[in-house]
């Protein structure tokens, strides 16, 4: 497990999640298919399951790559993070995965953006439409986005399991909080502020989602779980991109 998980997450650029059974979430799929030709998105065990006869050519970095899990125990606490959050099973395995590979999510369709934006801590909307050039930046720099906040966010929620307090919890919440606002001004080119705008893209707080849901001392002691609490930005794309 552990050698195909070292291959894969130099490359990664993304995990996804849709349904195609949605109208128009295959046109969107085939769309990323094409601005991602040459970098590696991830399919989670369950999204590829559901969708093996229609993924199964692309699946060989062209531009899919099938996730594992890199320890045996995180596969199980991905069960218990979605049991306590109350969410999909594919959701949680989705926000888990993009945590343990260092990647932003990626949501195509409208099936699951009411759940992310309701755990959502942040959103970046935008009152524009935007570009395929738009698009190709603005999802580089939520690679950033990951791969900036990661050794903070993973060693707060590391403190977090070694204090097993809730005053350490919340503390760690606040300064997590604070650097996503910060964070979202990278996204100044197409940031919008009113309430109309459409959510670009949203950030889920792995850590506040697990302490606040299953309790913060199912976290004592357990730093093993660290690298899947990160903050994730999951990126929202429409149905019938062309």
């Amino acid at each position: 497990m552990f050698a195909r998980y070292a291959a894969v997450v130099k490359n990664l650029r993304g995990v996804v999640l849709f349904d195609l059974s949605e109208s128009g979430v295959w046109d969107s799929v085939k769309w990323l298919i094409g601005r991602f030709k040459y970098r590696d998105l991830g399919v989670t065990p369950a999204l590829y399951e559901k969708h093996r006869d229609r993924l199964e050519k692309y699946m060989s970095g062209n531009p899919f790559r099938l996730l594992t899990y890199p320890l045996r125990e995180l596969e199980e606490f991905t069960f218990e993070f979605t049991r306590c959050a109350n969410i999909e099973p594919e959701l949680g395995e989705l926000l888990v995965l993009a945590s343990l590979y260092i990647s932003p999510a990626m949501i195509i369709g409208r099936k699951y953006e009411e759940t992310v934006s309701k755990l959502s801590v942040e959103a970046v909307k935008t009152c524009r439409e935007m570009s395929t050039s738009d698009w190709k930046l603005h999802m580089r720099i939520a690679d950033y986005t990951v791969l900036d906040m990661y050794e903070f966010s993973i060693t707060s929620a590391l403190k977090v399991a070694e204090n097993c307090s809730t005053s350490e919890l919340s503390r760690a919440l606040s300064e997590r909080q604070e650097v996503i606002r910060k964070d979202t001004e990278r996204y100044w080119r197409i940031l919008c502020r009113e309430e109309t705008g459409r959510p670009f893209l949203y950030y889920i707080d792995n850590l506040k989602l697990y302490a606040r849901l299953c309790g913060v001392e199912r976290l004592c002691g357990r730093g093993d779980v660290a690298a899947a609490l990160a903050v994730i930005p999951v990126i929202t794309i429409p149905p019938g991109m062309k």
